[in-house]
């Protein structure tokens, strides 16, 4: 029972850091050669009708992955997904919301 024990304290344990992900569209002219793509990053989608693939490649490596997309001789185009740089601070529109049905009802008790 002592062994187990020292075995397991011995083996080091993978931190589990977030590794910041980044989606990229891939447009290609054949759906047969879709799984090549997983070499690049994890294939989350594709589809063979509108002929995209989506796939996740970690932020650090982007810069490497996308020039190297677009050298194969099946992609068509590659688009980078604009998620990351969104503002997800909403509060300011939420409040012009509140403002603007604050005046629609104050047009209303006018016009009455």
């Amino acid at each position: 029972m002592v062994n187990i024990i020292t075995e397991l304290e011995k083996t080091a344990i993978p931190s589990l850091d977030i590794v910041g992900r980044t989606a990229i569209y891939v447009f290609y002219s054949s759906y047969k050669y879709v799984r090549q793509l997983s070499r690049f990053g994890d294939l989350g989608y594709s589809s063979k009708k509108a002929r995209y693939a989506l796939l996740y490649v970690d932020t650090a490596t982007l810069e490497t992955v996308v020039p190297k997309l677009m050298d194969l001789h099946f992609v068509k185009a590659v688009k980078v997904s604009e998620f990351d740089h969104l503002d997800m601070d909403f509060s300011s529109a939420f409040q012009e919301t509140i403002q603007e049905a604050k005046n629609q009802e104050a047009k209303k008790a006018v016009e009455l």
